[in-house]
């Protein structure tokens, strides 16, 4: 029976479809709304709406009644009767539909939206049955990080030099329902930019991992850049709202604020399995962010990207707000460096990917023409695996990994090419994604599969296809107009999509990405700065209070290991102990912590002018030589929440470093809890005596600081 009323649906869908596509060509023809409103108007299906459409006939323009016309001829009369009941329910319906007219203008507007809802339903419907693809799929080759080479350090220290070039777009709009986030005095809904995560909003952190870049640009080259930066934001839980007002909380994080520019996603409506709009009450349209794919034709149709191109920049890196590792060590660098130096139209920042996780990934598509063979590198959605013939197993028995590398929904983009590839492919990925969620149907609040036209941001890349000779069998290295760098996966993408439920796994988590972040630190002081470290531990472990180290520090202190390595040199950390270093210019060498260490500079990549951070040489500074360090430090239970940061300390060493002022330790052991502040322009020098701890103060005359440069296309970090 299930089959009859599928094969039943799948059929109205395309007579559906059909009849929409006859009136969209007719349509065409006439050139003014109110022709086009004319003309559905003497459509027998619209004529029993007539008379509810005249009860705000005068008061609206002919695009408007036009727009809401529009509704009944795409079978979405139930819309119009209950979004018609109040003037701000109508104002909302018409904001929709004006986006919808023109966003999806090329392909007939509100009717085209439709359109291409019918198209994916249909496809949606044969989901189950075998597919006919006229494409070949390969796993594709990318710029491999995870080992140390001389082409990876040179494409890194391009990265570095190439700051100055490039722009940054953040789509921040998402729904983030999985999150389940909300305010805690007033339990509205919050977006996923602020989750507080190491002690700071996601959206904060983006902006820290972009300013340590531009600092690590300023020790090298002493050029000041600030690089302009694009936020599509949405209204959805008051998405817009919010990201301004952390901006403005901030003072735009000490960023002129001409250097930032916001551009709303509006919604789109939902439906479901059967193609009927769905309503959130009984007088509003249920609405959704129609996928992040929009960012690229919205910033084109707003003039984000030529803003981006009087700016000065022809590049941009694009990140999402959810992914609080990409930051890590090089694999930003890495990408923006490659795409400069080969002067590439696009690319991606990938890794593994674990298998039945909601990831896409990356592939090679190729396809025989008359040409020659079609080949492009791309992306394909985790919802779409089955409409590709795509199956979601390891990549070979031992393994809990795909065989093609994860979409990370990290990018490089060249502006221009992304401009003509918009031209070509203004919609791409068109996807639907059906998710359990309550709307308004029949006279009541129901539960069950919602979807909404999604676009895919990465799906961009379709637009870059390259004629090829040779197929990827005979030529596995084709010379492809995007491109791909492959990372370790918990340096590169660990994701803080839903809610932790206890009892089930850590994945898309923020405990999760807690512990690929405690990895990762532990990578790096064992392996880089040759630290004794206590084992992690495992991932049930952490969730029941047991902490076996707590190492948290400022982006600019490298970000790159290999310059961290440098200033952490030797030392060992006792289980439960904490190191937070909120500073850039520091040199530790063979410390000894047992219990809370926490240095905090006030100023730790410059200083401001006017409320505008200036990258310089007036920062906090610390030198730490065989120190020990012995206090009760952190006070662990299970009922802390480690990866906010918000930790219970019962004693700690704090090095407060105010302005541009310097700490110096050598041969001294610190025991219990001391706080110790250093004024701006003086130093404080701590030393044993008569087996006593003292301290010798004075004025500032040179600063200790680290010099850094490219030799050779390689970076070099010394005193």
């Amino acid at each position: 029976m299930s089959k009859l009323i599928a094969k039943s649906r799948k059929q109205v869908f395309k007579l559906s479809f059909l009849a929409l596509d006859s009136l969209s060509k007719k349509l065409e023809k006439h050139k003014s709304y109110k022709d086009k409103y004319n003309y559905l108007k003497n459509l027998d299906e619209a004529k029993p709406f007539l008379k509810l459409i005249e009860q705000v006939e005068e008061s609206l323009s002919l695009k408007k009644l036009y727009l809401l016309l529009s509704l009944v001829v795409i079978d979405q009369s139930h819309v119009l009767s209950a979004c018609l009941k109040n003037k701000k329910s109508l104002d909302g319906l018409l904001d929709v539909l004006e986006h919808l007219e023109s966003f999806y203008n090329e392909v007939g507007g509100v009717i085209g939206y439709q359109k291409i809802a019918l198209d994916l339903l249909c496809q949606h419907e044969n989901e189950n049955e075998p597919h006919q693809v006229s494409e070949k799929f390969y796993p594709p080759h990318g710029i491999d990080l995870r080992n140390s080479s001389k082409q990876r350090d040179e494409i890194v220290a391009c990265g570095i030099l190439a700051q100055d070039q490039m722009a940054e777009i953040y789509p921040v709009g998402g729904a983030a329902d999985r999150l389940n986030l909300h305010d805690e005095n007033t339990n509205l809904d919050l977006p996923a930019a602020k989750l507080e995560f190491l002690g700071r909003s996601l959206l904060e952190g983006l902006i820290l991992d972009l300013q340590a870049r531009e600092y690590l640009h300023y020790k090298v080259t002493t050029n000041q850049v600030v690089t302009p930066l694009a936020l599509m934001t949405s209204k959805e839980k008051n998405n817009d709202v919010h990201i301004k007002a952390i901006f403005e909380e901030n003072n735009f994080f000490g960023r002129d604020p001409s250097s930032v520019k916001f551009f709303s996603q509006p919604l789109v409506p939902t439906f479901t399995e059967d193609g009927k709009w769905c309503l959130k009450d009984s007088e509003n349209l249920l609405c959704k962010p129609g996928g992040h794919g929009v960012i690229w034709k919205l910033a084109e149709n707003e003039g984000v990207l030529n803003w981006i191109l009087k700016e000065g920049k022809k590049k941009a890196l694009i990140r999402q707000i959810n992914n609080p590792v990409a930051g890590t060590d090089l694999g930003l660098l890495a990408l923006s460096g490659y795409g400069v130096r080969s002067d590439k139209c696009f690319g991606f920042a990938s890794c593994l990917r674990r298998v039945l996780t909601s990831e896409g990934i990356n592939i090679l598509k190729e396809k025989k023409t008359d040409q020659g063979y079609k080949i492009v590198l791309s992306n394909i959605e985790y919802c779409d695996f089955k409409k590709f013939n795509i199956e979601d197993v390891p990549g070979s028995l031992d393994s809990r990994y795909s065989a093609f590398p994860s979409n990370t929904n990290i990018l490089f983009a060249d502006i221009r090419s992304t401009q003509e590839a918009i031209q070509n492919c203004p919609f791409p990925g068109m996807l639907v994604n059906f998710k359990k969620m309550d709307h308004f149907e029949n006279g009541q609040m129901v539960h069950n599969g919602v979807a909404r036209v999604e676009l895919l941001m990465q799906n961009i890349a379709d637009g870059f296809e390259k004629i090829f000779d040779q197929s990827f069998e005979k030529d596995p290295h084709p010379d492809t107009r995007a491109f791909m760098t492959f990372n370790e996966r918990r340096k590169t993408i660990s994701p803080t999509k839903k809610q932790f439920v206890p009892g089930s796994g850590l994945v898309e988590t923020a405990w999760g990405c807690f512990y690929d972040y405690l990895t990762n630190i532990w990578d790096l002081f064992v392996n880089y700065c040759d630290f004794d470290m206590p084992e992690l531990g495992s991932e049930q472990d952490l969730l029941s209070g047991s902490l076996s180290f707590m190492v948290k520090y400022h982006p600019a202190l490298g970000p790159l290991y290999s310059v961290i390595a440098k200033k952490l040199n030797k030392g060992s950390m006792k289980k439960g102990s904490e190191l937070q270093l909120n500073i850039a210019e520091v040199e530790i060498n063979n410390l000894d912590l047992d219990g809370s260490l926490c240095i905090h500079a006030d100023q730790v990549m410059g200083h401001l002018e006017e409320g505008r951070l200036v990258y310089s040489d007036k920062v906090g500074m610390c030198k730490l030589k065989n120190v020990q360090v012995k206090n009760l430090g952190i006070n662990a239970n299970k009922e802390t929440v480690f990866w906010k940061n918000n930790l219970d300390r019962k004693q700690c060493l704090n090095i407060h470093l105010k302005g541009q002022s310097l700490f110096v330790a050598e041969d001294v052991c610190f025991e219990n809890d001391l706080e110790i502040t250093v004024e701006n322009g003086t130093y404080i020098k701590a030393f044993m005596k008569d087996g006593k701890l003292s301290f010798e103060q004075g004025v500032l005359t040179k600063p200790l600081l680290w010099n850094y440069s490219i030799q050779k296309n390689l970076l070099e970090i010394k005193r």
